[in-house]
């Protein structure tokens, strides 16, 4: 047998038993090389758009504060999977060299070299997958910073922007329940209130909303998801003031946040 140096992880297929499909042996031989290059574009999960679409929004709306922050917690994922990537990559390496400096290598040493290159070329795209999702991400935050103005933050700005959020996200819950069932449901009802929202008066600002938005869409105008986005913006800057009231109702102050619990950014010298 030769050397396990010669053996490549292309070369492994032949290797199926003597009641093997010969033509489907030659077929996987012939085409898996250029599968397999092409499988190395795609080390990750998820794509560039459903990363900046989707994962950054999903339970976050548009608040930029909260996409900040969910930036943080998908880099810090992702740098764990990498970090225990690199550990495996490396102990394939350390496996595949041991492997291929047998002289006269078994058959059951040929099969677990084979299996090592696979498992190796696995972990490279894996961490190369990894890299390409923490620059996407970085590119991301590098976005949003400039298009919202956001020059530094620390916790106290994200705390600050806390109140607006979840205004806008119960507004947001009471806008799709009124398009999908007719009404409101005790979910974003509750939710309101929890930040001082009176919840006939978010009804009839989401169903006036609704009716205008019907009559735009009846007069021929193409709506895009914009135009509910920039609503409930609104909504969330006019009614803000409710969640204070709520804080001073129930602490007797409309500023409950304590800067000595949060890291707050140094000041320049």
């Amino acid at each position: 047998m030769n050397n396990l140096v010669s053996i490549t992880n292309e070369t492994f297929l032949p290797m199926a038993g003597s009641n093997a499909n010969k033509a489907a042996i030659a077929k996987v031989v012939e085409k898996l090389p250029e599968l397999t290059e092409k499988a190395k574009s795609f080390g990750r999960q998820n794509t560039q758009t459903t990363i900046s679409l989707m994962t950054l929004t999903m339970m976050n709306g548009h608040s930029p504060m909260r996409m900040l922050r969910q930036v943080l917690a998908e880099v810090d994922r992702r740098k764990r999977a990498l970090s225990e990537s690199q550990i495996s990559y490396v102990r394939a390496k350390n496996e595949i060299k041991d492997l291929q400096s047998v002289l006269h290598p078994t058959e059951l040493e040929v099969a677990e070299l084979r299996h090592a290159l696979v498992n190796m070329e696995e972990k490279e795209r894996y961490i190369n997958g990894a890299f390409k999702d923490i620059a996407i991400l970085i590119d991301n935050y590098e976005r949003i910073k400039e298009a919202h103005n956001i020059a530094d933050w620390d916790e106290h700005t994200f705390e600050v922007e806390e109140k607006r959020h979840h205004i806008r996200q119960g507004f947001m819950m009471l806008y799709r329940n009124i398009i999908q069932m007719g009404r409101a449901t005790e979910s974003p009802m509750e939710y309101l209130m929890q930040f001082g929202v009176h919840v006939q008066t978010a009804v009839a600002e989401v169903t006036g909303y609704i009716n205008v938005t019907n009559e735009r869409i009846a007069n021929g105008e193409l709506l895009t998801a914009r135009d509910t986005e920039d609503f409930l913006d609104t909504m969330s800057h006019k009614y803000k003031h409710c969640a204070d009231e709520v804080t001073d109702r129930i602490f007797g102050k409309k500023d409950i946040l304590n800067p000595d619990y949060m890291s707050r950014l140094e000041a320049a010298e």
